[in-house]
Parts: C-alpha cells; sequence; structure tokens
C-alpha cells in the first residue's frame, strides 16, 4: 500500500468541516418526535457522510424529510408477529411457554447450521465427495430403514432389497452397516453416536443368526469386526463431548472381553480411544492422563505380543500432545489451575525419541506433525517464554533436518507461521520484531534452496501484522503498513501466494484501533477504501469486504481519542460504515457490528437524552434483524441507561443482569458467537 494515508471524509473529500456531536442528537430529537417510532426504525439508517460538506443541521433535517417519506409509505406502525414480544413491554408470563417453544426451534436451526459447518470445515472430512454421507437428514432417514427392516420382529434369511429414498437398492449386509456408521462419524450431527451405536447393536444381535450374500456371490456376515467396532469409537471420538473418553473405552474394553479374533483391538482402533480422550481434554481435566496411559499401554502390548497388531505410533502420541495442549493444569482445593499443558506436550516428545532409540520402533519417532502440535501449544499457552520455548523447538527442527536429511522433520512453512504466531501472542516488547526476524529468515531460506519448503505465504505475513498489530508499539501502524506494502511488491513478481487479502486489510486496521496514532478513524478508513478500489478493479474474490472489514473501522472508531474534531469524525465514519453493510451485497450487520457501533457511541458522545434514544434505536433494528448477541447486550448495560429505560427497551430490569436466555428468540436467531465460526463464513 504505498500511497499515503490521507484523512479524508468517506466519500473522498477532504475535510472541510466537522460534523458536531450534538447533530446526532438532533437526528434523535426526530426520532423521538415521530408518532410510529418503530416503523421508523425498522428502516433506521445512520446519516450518510454526503459528497458535499453540509451543516449538521441540514444532515439531520435530510435524515428526518427521509424518515418522513418511510412513514407515508408505513401508515400503520410494524405489528408484531406472535412470535415477537413488543419491545416497549415487560415480557409477560402467558408469552414465556411460547417463547420457550420459539427458543428451541430457533436451538435446532442453529444445531442445523452447526452441523453444516462441521461437515464443510472438519479435517478429517474424507467423504466431501459423496453428499450423501454429509446429509444428516439422508442418513436418518437410511438408518431407520435398516433398523426396521432388521427389527429382531422380522424374519430375514436371505438377502434383501430395499427401495431407498432416491431409488435404487440398498443392500443389508455388513457394508451397508459400516458404511453408514462411518458417515455418521463424519456427519457432525448432534445423534451421531445414538446411531451409530444402535447400527452396532442390530450388528451384533444378528451375528449369529446371518449371512447375506453379496453382489460377488460371496458370503457376508453382518458380523461387527475390528473395523466396525472403530468406526463407532471414531464416531464418539468426533463428538468432542466430555464423556467420549470414557465411552470410547468402554467399547474398548468390551472388544478385548470378547477375546475374538475378528473383534481384537488393533493400533487403529487405540488410536481413536486416545483420540477421542484428546477431544474431550477441554472439558475434562483427566482426559489427558487417560490419554497418555494408552498410549503407554499400547507399549506394553507391543512388547509382549510377537504380532505387532498393536503398537505405539506418532500418530498415536500427537493425540496425546493434543490432549496435554488443551490442558487447563491441575485443579487446586482454592480454585487456581497449576501446571503447563504445553509442558507436558512437549515431554512427550522425548518419551517417543527415546521409545525408538531403546525398542527399535521408529513408527514413534517425532515428525513434524508432533513438533508442530507441541509449537501451537507453545503458541497457545501465553505463558513468559512460550514464544522461546516454541522456536527452541523450531531450531531443534532445523538442527535434525541438517543432520539427517530427513523429509519427516523438515521444518515447512506452517511450522515457521506456528513459531510467528507464537511472538505475535507472547506479549514481548520485542515479539512484533522477532515475528518479523522470522519470516526473513524464511524468505532467506527459500531463495537461497536451503529449504524452499519454508516458502512464506499470505498466512506468514498476515501473522506478523497480527504481531505488529498486538505490540503495543507506537509505530506500530506504520510498520504494518510497511509489512502490507512489502506483500504487495512481492505479489506483483512471481510471489502469488502472498498477495494481500481481506483479512490482510483488517489487521492492518486493527493495528490503528488498537495504536494511539491521532486520526486513527480515518486512516482506518483510508486503508479500507483503498482494499474496496482493489476489489473493484481486479475483482480477486480474497480482497471482496465483509463484515470482519466493517467491524474493524467501527472498532477504530471507537478506539479514536482526541479532541471534538475527532470524536465527531469518528461518529461520521462510523455511521457512513453500518449504512454501506446494511445496503451492500457484501453481507448485512451481524451482532459485533451493532455492539461495536453502541461502543462508539458510548466511547464519544457524553451521556445525555440524545445517546440513549441512538442506543435505543439501533438495538431495535438489531432486535427485529436477530442479531442481539452478548456484546450487544453488553454494550446497552453499559450504555448507562436508567433502569425504567433500559426495562422499557428490554422487557426485563437491568438489575436481574439478563442474559441471553432471558430474550425472545427471535431477536437472538440469527447470532453466530465465537470467533472460529464467526471467521469461517466469510472463508
Amino acid at each position: 500500500m504505498n500511497r499515503k494515508v490521507s484523512r479524508r471524509n468517506p466519500k473522498g473529500n477532504r475535510r472541510g468541516g466537522v460534523m458536531n456531536i450534538t447533530a446526532v442528537g438532533v437526528v434523535a430529537t426526530a426520532l423521538i418526535a415521530s408518532p410510529i417510532l418503530l416503523s421508523a426504525t425498522i428502516a433506521f439508517r445512520p446519516p450518510v457522510c454526503p459528497q458535499t460538506r453540509r451543516s449538521p443541521m441540514s444532515s439531520a433535517v435530510t435524515l428526518f424529510a427521509t424518515i418522513e417519506s418511510q412513514q407515508e409509505q408505513q401508515a400503520a406502525p410494524i405489528q408484531f408477529d406472535d412470535q415477537d414480544m413488543d419491545i416497549s413491554e415487560t415480557i409477560s408470563e402467558e408469552n414465556k411457554q411460547q417463547q420457550q417453544e420459539l427458543r428451541t426451534t430457533t436451538e435446532e436451526a442453529q444445531k442445523k447450521k452447526k452441523q453444516r459447518l462441521f461437515a464443510k470445515n472438519n479435517n478429517n472430512f474424507r467423504h466431501n465427495n459423496n453428499k450423501a454421507m454429509a446429509d444428516p437428514v439422508f442418513l436418518q432417514k437410511r438408518t431407520e430403514t435398516l433398523l426396521r427392516m432388521t427389527s429382531p420382529e422380522n424374519d430375514i434369511i436371505d438377502s434383501i432389497s430395499l427401495g431407498n429414498v432416491g431409488g435404487g437398492n440398498m443392500k443389508v449386509d455388513k457394508r451397508t452397516f459400516d458404511w453408514l456408521i462411518d458417515a455418521w462419524a463424519y456427519s457432525g450431527a448432534d445423534h451421531a453416536v445414538e446411531y451409530a451405536l444402535r447400527l452396532l447393536k442390530r450388528m451384533e444381535h444378528f451375528k449369529d443368526r446371518m449371512t447375506m450374500g453379496g453382489d460377488d456371490g460371496d458370503d457376508y456376515e453382518l458380523y461387527p469386526d475390528v473395523k466396525t467396532y472403530t468406526k463407532v469409537i471414531n464416531a464418539i471420538a468426533n463428538s468432542g463431548k466430555e464423556d467420549a473418553g470414557e465411552q470410547a473405552e468402554a467399547i474398548l474394553n468390551r472388544m478385548i472381553d470378547m477375546n475374538e479374533p475378528l473383534t481384537m483391538p488393533n493400533t487403529y482402533t487405540y488410536t481413536n480411544v486416545i483420540d477421542a480422550y484428546a477431544r474431550s481434554a477441554p472439558y475434562n481435566s483427566n482426559a489427558p492422563y487417560s490419554a497418555q496411559r494408552l498410549a503407554e499401554r499400547m507399549e506394553e502390548l507391543r512388547a509382549t505380543s510377537t504380532s505387532e497388531q498393536v503398537k505405539p505410533t506418532a500418530r498415536a502420541w500427537n493425540s496425546v500432545i493434543g490432549a496435554w495442549a488443551d490442558w487447563m493444569g491441575e485443579e487446586m482445593p482454592w480454585g487456581e489451575y497449576v501446571g503447563s499443558g504445553a509442558e507436558r506436550a512437549e515431554s512427550c516428545l522425548d518419551i517417543m525419541d527415546e521409545l525408538a532409540s531403546v525398542t527399535g520402533n521408529e513408527d514413534v519417532r517425532p515428525n513434524s506433525y508432533n513438533f508442530n502440535s507441541v509449537i501451537s501449544a507453545w503458541a497457545n499457552n501465553g505463558g513468559g517464554d512460550a514464544a522461546f520455548r516454541a522456536e527452541n523447538i523450531l531450531e531443534r527442527m532445523e538442527v535434525l533436518y541438517r543432520q539427517t536429511g530427513q523429509e519427516d522433520v523438515k521444518p515447512r512453512t506452517v511450522t515457521y507461521n506456528a513459531v510467528i504466531d507464537a511472538w505475535a501472542k507472547s506479549g514481548e516488547l520485542d515479539g512484533a520484531h522477532r515475528a518479523e526476524l522470522l519470516l526473513g529468515h524464511m524468505m532467506e531460506l527459500f531463495e537461497t534452496g536451503h529449504n524452499v519448503d519454508a516458502k512464506p505465504n499470505v498466512r506468514s505475513f498476515n501473522t506478523v501484522l497480527n504481531a505488529w498489530a498486538k505490540s503495543g508499539v507506537f509505530d506500530a501502524p506504520v510498520r504494518a503498513l510497511k509489512v502490507l506494502s512489502r506483500m504487495e511488491e512481492l505479489a506483483s513478481s512471481d510471489w502469488d501466494n502472498v498477495l494481500p487479502d481481506a483479512t490482510s486489510f483488517a489487521t492492518v486496521i486493527n493495528a490503528y484501533a488498537r495504536s494511539n496514532t491521532f486520526g486513527k478513524a480515518d486512516s482506518a478508513y483510508e486503508v479500507y477504501t483503498y482494499m474496496k478500489e482493489m476489489y473493484d478493479a481486479t475483482g480477486n474474490i480474497k480482497l471482496r469486504p465483509n463484515n470482519i472489514i466493517y467491524n474493524s473501522v467501527l472498532n477504530a472508531c471507537a478506539f479514536t481519542m482526541g479532541d471534538f474534531e475527532e470524536q465527531s469524525r469518528a461518529i461520521e465514519i462510523a455511521n457512513s460504515m453500518l449504512m454501506e453493510l446494511d445496503e451492500s451485497p457484501y453481507g448485512k450487520p451481524d451482532h459485533i457490528t451493532y455492539g461495536t457501533y453502541l461502543k462508539v457511541i458510548a466511547n464519544q458522545m457524553d451521556p445525555s437524552p440524545a445517546r440513549t434514544e441512538i442506543a435505543a434505536t439501533v438495538f431495535q433494528k438489531c432486535a427485529r434483524d436477530g442479531m442481539v448477541g452478548g456484546m450487544v447486550l453488553r454494550q446497552l448495560r453499559e450504555m448507562g441507561m436508567g433502569d425504567e429505560e433500559f426495562e422499557e427497551l428490554v422487557g426485563i430490569s437491568i438489575w436481574k443482569a439478563p442474559s441471553l436466555s432471558d430474550l425472545p428468540s427471535s431477536w437472538t436467531c440469527n447470532v453466530i458467537e465465537g470467533k472460529r465460526l464467526r471467521r469461517r463464513q466469510f472463508r
């Protein structure tokens, strides 16, 4: 980004005047005077920053004229649907049951959305070419049909063909059962484990009764073998539930107790049980201990058996490392947690090295995946020396690779990115500088040919940008802009993989938002404008504006500091951004947008009736959009409203500390909480 960031208004004109904050109060007064406030609120738009500068009163009058025009088109007040509750009234007892039912319906819709996101983003989802396996509705119909036809009440002896939902036939044989269990394992559905267990139970019931004919004429016993049980355990592991490990190990023990050759657990079975413990580690403090116990048990079985049906592997230990990475520490009686999960994760590397050296089992020797997992554990640890520990592991990998030349310990781009991320999160005074030095090291390794797999990508640069944004140094925005310019320079040559994307620009904007730079709202808006011009010129989908960009600019407006003029300018830009997003093809305001806009009003306006009315207007629009999230409710509580005003707006006294579950479901139905889930919408 080579052009100088200048202070322009949102339409590109040089600043020729100041929008007095009292203009916002005039807008609020106009809204209050309206006899049908709700009607005006539904179509409310913040004041537009005009092409030609107008006086504050002129802007307010223009907006009021627009509202009056809308009122003529909406002669009657908005009638709330049965599922809504009048914003101006308290929640009545008669509506509570109805709202609970609606809330349940909304939760079910959110679960379906979660399932789609799981199927799309789960790294283990290996059936993305088979849409049927990613469709819980189809799987449920298929499973219910199979269970009904194989019910003990039916006398099934021979091969049976059943018409399925889409036409064609479904064979009642082991492969069909296994296919459905496997599909449920990767479906992401909340009831996946339930159906997998029901299918397994049916197979166990018929295993001694039936033989089904296959397409090739061979017999396929309807008999669950080690693969079947392992698939069920995998479904349990993928559920990520708190008791997933215990439930998976119970099936493992059942397989051992059967003492049958076809169902004896193997390496994959144990690995999936360990994985179940690892995925439940965020909710189960004992999970890492159990995961490591099973990995050590695998070595005992290997040492006492000649078949090597079970032996520890780097893959199994990687799940142990993952479990320790999510470990919060040992809970003390006084409520504190003691211990480092990253420290325990790193100790696993030494255990694996020793096992490989002593037993000759090279399958357990640490590889790049194990090293990367430990580096990520340190990056997420946030401890005082976390970044140093992460970089030490990287140096260990570099030494191993130079000494052995083995590809499986070679540090690659993802490894370096994880260490850069550790420095970005470290809070060290020189963290951003160390991150940028490591980026330069990657470029040198690639350009000299010493490690062509260390070539930086856009994520490498974005992580460095994030390091500068979080650094807190006085010139962080300038340093971030230099990194962004470097990305553009490289992309113009033969480094297409470092072309800045929307995340790059959003991070630079965040660098301004976190800084004490004068005029940060203007600077943030200029970065956004530059990105949008690039998108319009190139059509590059990665530069397409999204909610993250708009919210980042609003955040810069919220934390603008300075004189009266700066505060006025921040409000002006925030109004423009909110209106532009609401009318753009790039998305619609979400709960973060509304929450951040409320923060702009709270930070840039003194407490007054005008500020309260603006907050109420924005909240009403937010409620109509189904976007009342935690941030919105929190900002509204911190707005300084009186209890009567708050209760009239929300329906609950502010002293009762209302939560989202206390609100009508229609107000919250479109909220997606969680940073990762929100970001997935824009990929």
